[in-house]
């Protein structure tokens, strides 16, 4: 009767190497997640930069942050501005303009929704999810991206920007535009799949070069010194090219 075969257990390097592949991947995943979001961050707060720039400060001081700014001309110009600026930027849900009141009481001055719709606020609205970030915006003066947040129209990252007066240096009001949280995670996603993808491509294809290399060495030498040379091309080639596109 023949023996049974038992299965070889993996090596003590086996485990080790595959435990530090692992652990690469995962610190570089986290790496690459992190370096997304701060890119995301850094664009959205940029085009809020850039539409800030655009805001008649003069017109906001003519606002009551009440229903009668209807009837006013000054409202009415933002209001289509800010209209335009959305239409301009898929990724965006909301722009808006906030005010604060002297009991702290934050409020929106006015929004880019159509009056009547679900995401429509009106002149004067209080803001009550406004978070410690967004109060921070108004006390510091610094310009700031919140998220993700969720209030009673859903959950979003927010680029807040103040605008102050020029002779003053006080904070008016602060502008904000909203993107919707899913979209963002997928955008993020996105972003990741690639070079995370390549990263473990490339740990893939080290590793089975380096087990097949040292099979290659236990071989007798005429062989190995055949086969070491283009696995040692492979490997360099993965590196290199996996650098590139990174």
């Amino acid at each position: 009767m023949k023996p049974l075969c038992l299965r070889k257990r993996p090596s003590l390097t086996a485990t080790v190497t595959l435990v530090a592949c692992l652990t690469v991947a995962a610190l570089f995943a986290w790496w690459v997640a992190s370096q997304a979001d701060r890119d995301l961050r850094k664009t959205l707060l940029g085009q809020v930069r850039l539409a800030a720039r655009a805001v008649d400060v003069e017109r906001i001081k003519t606002l009551a942050g009440t229903e009668a700014d209807l009837e006013s001309p000054d409202y009415r110009r933002l209001k289509e501005q800010f209209v335009a600026i959305r239409s301009t930027q898929p990724q965006c849900r909301f722009v808006y303009l906030m005010g604060r009141k002297a009991d702290g009481t934050i409020f929106f001055f006015r929004d880019s929704e159509t009056p009547g719709s679900a995401g429509y606020s009106p002149p004067g609205q209080a803001y009550e999810e406004a978070s410690a970030g967004y109060r921070r915006v108004f006390d510091t003066g610094a310009a700031a991206v919140e998220g993700p947040v969720s209030d009673r129209w859903g959950s979003w990252f927010s680029a807040l920007v103040p605008i102050s007066d020029p002779a003053t240096g006080a904070v008016l009001a602060v502008l904000g535009m909203d993107t919707d949280a899913r979209t963002w995670k997928w955008e993020m996603a996105f972003r990741v799949a690639l070079p995370v993808g390549l990263m473990l491509a490339l740990l893939i294809v080290s590793s089975a070069a380096l087990m097949a290399w040292r099979r290659v060495v236990a071989s007798p030498k005429p062989i190995s010194w055949r086969l070491l040379p283009p696995v040692a091309c492979i490997v360099v080639f993965v590196i290199l090219g996996a650098a590139a596109l990174l």
